[in-house]
């Protein structure tokens, strides 16, 4: 079991605002560290503060209601009755920003070891180890030691004290790998810190619309969008309105509209994936929704369409893209992610856009007959990789 000590007791500088509160890739800093604990396993977080501002309280509440079990210490005494003397403790200072690599590097170790930066000019508002070595603000121990450093520690600072009793304990040192690692002290570092962070690699997608178009869009659009302090569920459930509104004007008459519309919703959902990975925020049931949404919009378009004097046939077409839509589904569970996939592969992104050239030329038929052959290839190349994974188990 591994547990997560947060301490959020320092005020910024000059402000008077605690450096939990301060906003960080749309949310708290509070909020950005206890979901970082929580991606690496953390099953429990407790917060180390002295006083609760509406700010922190409410950070707290948000991330109750996304599942995170979370505890608030209101002195060390608290924090240490709140983890058991067994458990795993990763510690992260106060204020501190890291990448998942930080973690990751630290977590790899038994139980005493800390993240380190070379004694250098550039990491001079670090704490000192030793005359070559300062300390990089993640630490791992165990509930047993956070216990006695309680029991003895008086009016001492918990940070520093509990670095000085790992250190003689004979801690690992575990150089910091390259990544993102900032102590957020004032509102004046943000910017850098949430560039710092907008440069980390997130989920680009498989597709190649994903790759090639929505990627580059939301990677411009992200900071913007963290600068708001918008939740990455409004953009996802925003990309699904997008194509409940196309399927509605589908249904009017007006698929050309729609269409268009609903090639908003892939740009959309992907910038709400990437702010969502940027603050380690995981994400909901918003993906299979849109393609649910996408089916009712795609029979909205096949009323329309026999409407329109298409006959029955395309009835039949829609039938047959939704039945592969379904047994694709199935290959991509088993399929699984980050496995690489070819990126011509078939998903509602690619098939929303490919409508477009038909579109234009009003062959909706032939653009759904062309859909249901770009599903049918997938499918085919689907089982191959299914295949071979299926041949890589054990």
């Amino acid at each position: 079991m591994l547990a997560g000590l947060i301490v959020a007791i320092a005020e910024t500088e000059g402000e008077g605002v605690l450096r939990a509160e301060l906003p960080l890739a749309g949310q708290t800093l509070i909020e950005q560290q206890a979901r970082l604990l929580a991606s690496a396993g953390a099953t429990h977080l407790v917060l180390l503060v002295e006083r609760l501002p509406p700010a922190l309280l409410a950070a707290v509440d948000r991330l109750r209601r996304d599942g995170l079990s979370v505890e608030i210490a209101r002195n060390v005494a608290e924090a240490a009755d709140r983890v058991h003397p067994e458990e795993r403790l990763v510690l992260l200072a106060d204020g501190v920003v890291a990448d998942r690599a930080m973690l990751d590097r630290l977590l790899a170790q038994p139980d005493g070891a800390l993240l380190t930066l070379p004694d250098t000019p550039v990491h001079a508002e670090w704490e000192r180890i030793d005359a070559e070595t300062r300390w990089g603000g993640l630490m791992l121990l165990d509930g047993a030691l956070l216990r006695t450093t309680a029991a003895m520690l008086g009016d001492w600072d918990l940070q520093s004290t509990l670095l000085r009793r790992v250190l003689q304990a004979g801690a690992l040192y575990v150089a910091a790998p390259a990544g993102v690692l900032a102590i957020a002290g004032a509102r004046d570092v943000l910017p850098e810190i949430e560039r710092a962070l907008g440069r980390r690699r997130t989920d680009a997608g498989t597709g190649l619309l994903d790759r090639i178009v929505f990627a580059p869009a939301a990677r411009w659009a992200a900071p913007l969008a963290m600068r708001g302090m918008v939740a990455p569920a409004w953009f996802a459930w925003g990309a699904v309105a997008l194509i409940g509104v196309a399927g509605g004007l589908a249904l009017i008459g007006r698929p050309g509209i729609g269409l268009g519309i609903a090639m908003l919703s892939g740009p959309v959902a992907a910038l709400g994936r990437r702010v969502a990975a940027l603050g380690w925020r995981a994400g909901g049931d918003e993906r299979r929704w849109r393609i649910r949404v996408a089916a009712a919009a795609l029979l909205a378009l096949t009323w329309q369409l026999y409407a329109g004097d298409a006959g029955w046939g395309v009835f039949a077409l829609a039938g047959a893209i939704l039945g592969l839509e379904l047994a694709l589904a199935g290959h991509r569970r088993f399929i699984g992610r980050p496995q690489p996939t070819p990126g011509w592969l078939a998903d509602l992104d690619t098939a929303i856009w490919g409508l477009l050239p038909f579109a234009l030329f009003d062959a909706w038929v032939a653009g759904l007959a062309a859909m249901a052959v770009h599903m049918l290839v997938t499918l085919l190349m689907s089982q191959r990789l299914t295949a071979r994974k299926a041949s890589e188990c054990p």
